[in-house]
């Protein structure tokens, strides 16, 4: 009778660590993304065929965001056009240590942006991020440098504000200034995002204007990313909302239709 009472406790040990083990792993790979590095080569090589000074691809998860970079070195014309792009104003190099690039919004310019509309181009689908429920799901991006190398972004910080768009022309950062940029993303973002970010970090910010709060503002949409660290997995970070969302969200409310650019 011993015996049979030792054998079920042991059977029900055993069956205590395989669920246990079962709902670990369920746990490390249910909340994981399945955005993928592509080897961009092919596009970045059709995309020198134009005049334009190429020097790496985008892609961002969850929206039709897949386009060649360009550096603009005060000659490009970056009005729209056939060919679309993101640029930066600066003059990355192996020395970069925080890539910026903008693009064109010239559409998704309302108080209620639209989400999935393929028929967008350029940056319009980046204001997606504007929506908590679209960050929970998606938080990755390619990001293809100067050099060829490809590599994972995740973003740690995402804001609408009053913002020169100044950081695209300054791409070498001290460990001061971007110990200084990453707590002022963080703290300008609406979202707080369990994110870890240090001056060890290459960083990437993405920018595109917005109409959000009328066509006469100079306002910007941005979203801050961090490249992924070694032996790092991606799994999705916690999103919650902040105070700073406080004045989206009452400017959603007002229900406006989509504007027209």
């Amino acid at each position: 009778m011993k015996v049979k009472k030792k054998v079920v406790l042991i059977f029900g040990i055993i069956v205590i660590f395989v669920v246990a083990c079962l709902l670990l792993l369920y746990q490390n790979f249910s909340n994981r993304s399945d955005f993928k590095v592509i080897d961009e080569t092919a596009k970045i090589n059709e995309a020198k065929k134009t005049d334009y000074d190429v020097v790496g691809w985008l892609r961002v998860e969850g929206t039709n965001i897949d386009l060649p970079l360009i550096a603009r070195n005060n000659t490009a014309d970056v009005s729209v056009s056939d060919f679309q792009f993101a640029w930066t104003n600066s003059f990355p190099d192996e020395k970069s240590n925080h890539f910026t690039y903008i693009s064109h919004n010239i559409r998704n310019v309302s108080k209620n942006p639209i989400v999935g509309d393929d028929t967008m181009t350029y940056f319009e689908q980046l204001m997606s991020f504007i929506y908590p429920d679209f960050i929970k799901e998606n938080q990755f991006i390619e990001f293809t440098d100067p050099n060829g190398e490809t590599s994972i972004y995740k973003i740690y910080a995402v804001a609408l504000l009053e913002d020169s768009q100044e950081n695209s022309y300054y791409d070498t950062y001290t460990d001061e200034e971007l110990r200084d940029y990453i707590k002022q993303a963080k703290d300008e973002s609406m979202y707080t995002m369990n994110v870890d970010v240090s001056s060890d970090d290459m960083l990437l910010t993405l920018y595109t204007c917005t109409r959000f709060y009328g066509g006469g503002d100079t306002y910007s949409f941005r979203v801050d990313a961090r490249e992924l660290r070694e032996g790092e997995n991606m799994k999705y970070s916690t999103v919650e909302v902040n105070d700073n969302y406080k004045v989206i969200e009452e400017r959603m409310k007002e229900g406006e239709n989509n504007e027209e650019a």
